[in-house]
C-alpha cells in the first residue's frame, strides 16, 4: 500500500508539471503600426504631413487611404512612434501568414483615433474593423469614433474562440471607414490555445484517486 501510495503520488507530480497551461502567442502583422511608410510629402501645417498611400505591407481599396505624422494640432499623442493610417471612406486590409488553429482564442486590438478638429471639421465618422479566415467574417465591431475622447486613440477589442471545424484560408484584417475620417494604429492580434481537457481530467481523477487512499490509510 505504501509503494502504491507513492508511486500515484509521484504520478501525479509528474501530470502536473507537464500540463502546460494556456499563453497568449502574438501573431506576426507586417507594419503593424504604420511606421515603415512612402514619403510624407503633402503638408498638413507645422510637424504635420501624409500622402496618399499605398502604405507598405497593406492593401487599400476604394476612397483615400495613407499614413501621415500628425501634429498636436490634430492628436495629442500617437500610441505607437509617430506616424497612423488614415482611410476616407476605403479599406485597409492585410492578409496575414497564420491561418486559424482550433480551439484557440483569438483577440484583435486597434488603436483608433477622433481627431481634434473632428466636430468642427467634419471628421466624425464610422469606423469598421473585421477578422477574416479566407473568405469567412469571424468576428466584427463597427462603431463611431465619436465614442473616443477628441485628440486621443483608444484600443478597439474583439475576440474570436475557434472550434474543431476551421474554414480555409489565412488569417485576415480589415480596418474601414464608413466616411471622412478613421484613423487606425498599433494592430495587434494574439491567439490563447484552450487547454488540454484530457490532461485536467486525468489530472482531477488521479487526486481524487490519492485521496481516497490517503482516507482508507
Amino acid at each position: 500500500m505504501k509503494f502504491a501510495f507513492r508511486f500515484l503520488f509521484l504520478s501525479i507530480l509528474v501530470l502536473v508539471s507537464t500540463t502546460s497551461p494556456a499563453f497568449a502567442n502574438s501573431i506576426p502583422i507586417q507594419n503593424f503600426s504604420f511606421e515603415t511608410t512612402n514619403p510624407l510629402t503633402i503638408p498638413c501645417g507645422t510637424g504635420c504631413a501624409y500622402n496618399n498611400g499605398p502604405i507598405p505591407g497593406w492593401t487599400t481599396t476604394g476612397g483615400q487611404q495613407g499614413t501621415w505624422q500628425p501634429s498636436s494640432a490634430y492628436f495629442t499623442s500617437v500610441p505607437d512612434g509617430s506616424l497612423v493610417a488614415y482611410s476616407n471612406g476605403g479599406t485597409i486590409s492585410q492578409t496575414l501568414s497564420a491561418s486559424l488553429a482550433a480551439n484557440t482564442l483569438y483577440d484583435l486590438t486597434v488603436a483608433v483615433g477622433n481627431r481634434l478638429d473632428a466636430v468642427t471639421g467634419g471628421f466624425a465618422t464610422t469606423y469598421i474593423i473585421q477578422l477574416f479566415a479566407g473568405n469567412t467574417l469571424l468576428n466584427s465591431i463597427t462603431a463611431s469614433n465619436t465614442t473616443i475622447p477628441l485628440g486621443t486613440f483608444m484600443d478597439v477589442s474583439f475576440n474570436y474562440l475557434s472550434g474543431v471545424t476551421l474554414p480555409p484560408g489565412n488569417l485576415s484584417i480589415v480596418l474601414r471607414s464608413v466616411g471622412i475620417q478613421s484613423d487606425f494604429d498599433n494592430v495587434r492580434l494574439t491567439a490563447i490555445s484552450a487547454s488540454e481537457p484530457g490532461s485536467l481530467t486525468l489530472l482531477a481523477a488521479g487526486l481524487g484517486l490519492a485521496l481516497f487512499m490517503i482516507r482508507r490509510r
